[in-house]
């Protein structure tokens, strides 16, 4: 497949997101992904509303030791926005997209998985499918299986994935992305950052991937997802072989302390450091104390037999 290299940044990027992306052809779609630095793989996957834009301190971090690729899902970042009408968006679909392009890209040896939000869920289930390509776990303020049973959907969630309010709120007006900005921090965003998150995501066709991130959020028996999250939910234990590292803000409203006690039940043996004052946006909060911790793990874990 070729690689689309396209210059088409919006300006703050040059100062605030200083890479060079590429563009990689998945089933007739066009994927952005950055690919920076040599050596072994972490593969950083984002989760809803952001992109890898979340990630871009980590990655400057990381590259001079490592081969660093963070996409951006298709409908997200800057990737394609599909309609719903050509492209399926479910959990499984994204599995294949990540499938494709890491094939595409010629991944040499096994990868670490660096995941987020709804990343934890499409990151697991890829390993689920390769769990022989699998190296480490990184897991920041993410989920892998169903919702606890002590934790309700969140009302404003509930609102969004049901009710004819989800449009409006997530796709015709992007309050969703706006709101996110503010309320999943502890610290208040820079101007230029908040503006960065929210840039791939202006019109209200470029929202789609993102009101379909929470439709696709499995609740019960029969929804699309539903099966999938359960097979990888039941493979988990499997991967409290391999070295895990947990990243937890604690003052997320989604992914709290009970998504934390869910991790610790089913990878008992992982490495868990939590931040008091950090939300659901952590690297945002407490991305100068999360970088240190995540180059000291690859030091000590170089790679798992």
């Amino acid at each position: 497949m070729v690689s689309h290299v396209v210059n088409r940044s919006p300006s703050f990027e040059h100062e605030l997101y200083p890479f060079t992306g590429s563009w990689r052809e998945v089933y007739g779609l066009k994927m952005h992904v950055l690919d920076e630095g040599r050596g072994d793989t972490v593969l950083m996957l984002h989760g809803n509303p952001t992109w890898s834009f979340f990630f871009r301190n980590l990655v400057l971090g990381l590259r001079g030791a490592h081969r660093v690729i963070a996409p951006d899902h298709i409908g997200c970042g800057l990737s394609d926005k599909p309609d719903e009408h050509s492209y399926e968006y479910t959990l499984r679909r994204r599995v294949d997209d990540l499938a494709a392009l890491i094939g595409q890209l010629q991944v040499r040896g096994r990868i670490t998985l660096l995941m987020h939000d709804w990343g934890g869920m499409i990151g697991m289930a890829y390993a689920a499918r390769f769990p022989e390509k699998i190296n480490r776990l990184i897991l920041l303020n993410t989920a892998a299986f169903h919702l606890p049973k002590s934790k309700k959907l969140p009302a404003t969630l509930w609102l969004c994935r049901k009710t004819p309010l989800g449009e409006l709120i997530i796709r015709d007006t992007g309050l969703f992305t706006s709101v996110l900005a503010r309320w999943a921090v502890c610290k208040q965003m820079e101007q230029r950052v908040r503006e960065a998150y929210l840039w791939p995501y202006r019109l209200p066709e470029d929202r789609t991937g993102l009101l379909r991130f929470v439709q696709d959020i499995p609740m019960r028996p029969g929804d699309p997802s539903y099966d999938l999250v359960s097979e990888v939910q039941e493979r988990l234990p499997r991967f409290n072989e391999l070295p895990s590292l947990i990243l937890w803000g604690e003052k997320d409203f989604v992914f709290d302390h009970h998504f934390l006690s869910e991790w610790q039940r089913f990878l008992p043996a992982a490495e868990v450091h939590c931040f008091p004052n950090a939300g659901h946006y952590v690297l945002e909060d407490a991305g100068a104390e999360i970088l240190p911790l995540i180059q000291s793990f690859l030091e000590r874990h170089p790679d798992h037999a």
